[in-house]
């Protein structure tokens, strides 16, 4: 085999590799958020305020370069579709699940709904028709969240079914912005911004109206919290290297590392909250990261290599 059949199997590992690091960053920023926003709620912070702050912050941020580059030809039809996805409507959505069914639920349907309707969407509308491999690797992972979550959703009642569904409807958002912003070929920069400023013109008038503002009760030191994590981590530079993620991997592949948060958040909550987890738990995280290897596609390259 001459030099020149290698070159593109080690160009596309190297691609790989950058878009694996992508999404790794993004997920280790998100992991982070659950584990701010239950300090806060400890704290007796409302989630309206938390929303306003996340969205306030990183729309303020990014608002210069919307106001230079508009969409960037693609269009405010477009773009407020990729805000409902990955902005204000789908946190709001999650919050208000999380009023009825337990944070657990939301750990486990929330990525698994995102995982599924990722890769369905990616197969029926982009052709991005999985391998064997990497079937066998979504179910994997699937199992592994599932282990994670086993406990409390063995809990289901009649009471959590609302809550749940808007689970599922927050992961169909999720996917939404995923395979939208591959078919569109979207820049990173550009679609974070524009989900951060259309969530914020969209958000917090209707907060300042017909909610209930408490910020001003806060202490200094949690808003600032909130601002560095959820407005400049998770809404910014996790959403730009998620998408950026997307962009190189495919929105079957890129959707993936969301199925990461739910163990991620069972191991950062050791030091941070003292919160031990099950052997059940943990059985799941080594499972989920098992199936990535498949469900990325790894197997895949290194046998056309």
């Amino acid at each position: 085999m001459s030099a020149e059949d290698l070159e593109p199997p080690a160009v596309e590992r190297e691609s790989v590799a950058l878009g694996i690091l992508y999404g790794c960053l993004a997920c280790l920023m998100w992991g982070a958020s659950p584990i701010v926003l239950r300090f806060t709620v400890q704290h007796d912070l409302p989630a309206g305020d938390i929303v306003a702050v996340r969205f306030g912050v990183a729309g303020l941020l990014l608002l210069p370069l919307v106001l230079r580059h508009g969409t960037a030809g693609l269009g405010w039809w477009r773009s407020l579709i990729l805000a409902c996805g990955a902005g204000a409507p789908a946190t709001l959505i999650n919050v208000v699940g999380l009023s009825i069914a337990p944070a657990d639920h939301s750990g486990v349907i929330g990525p698994s709904s995102v995982l599924l309707f990722s890769a369905l969407g990616a197969w029926l509308l982009l052709g991005e028709r999985p391998g064997s491999m990497r079937l066998a690797g979504l179910a994997v992972v699937l199992l592994g969240v599932g282990l994670i979550g086993w406990e409390s959703l063995t809990n289901l009642g009649v009471e959590t079914l609302e809550g749940d569904l808007l689970f599922v409807l927050g992961g169909v958002l999720w996917a939404g912005y995923t395979v939208a912003s591959r078919a569109w070929a979207v820049e990173p920069i550009h679609a974070t911004a524009l989900v951060a400023v259309i969530s914020m013109v969209i958000y917090l008038p209707l907060y300042l109206i017909f909610g209930a503002p408490t910020l001003h009760e806060a202490q200094i030191v949690e808003i600032l919290m909130i601002a560095g994590v959820e407005g400049v981590l998770s809404s910014i530079l996790a959403l730009l290297f998620y998408t950026r993620a997307v962009k190189i991997l495919g929105a079957g592949r890129g959707a993936v590392f969301l199925a990461l948060l739910p163990g991620l958040v069972v191991v950062m909550a050791i030091p941070t909250l003292g919160e031990i987890p099950t052997w059940l738990e943990l059985v799941g995280v080594a499972t989920v990261s098992l199936g990535m290897i498949g469900a990325l596609g790894l197997l895949e390259l290194r046998r056309a290599s």
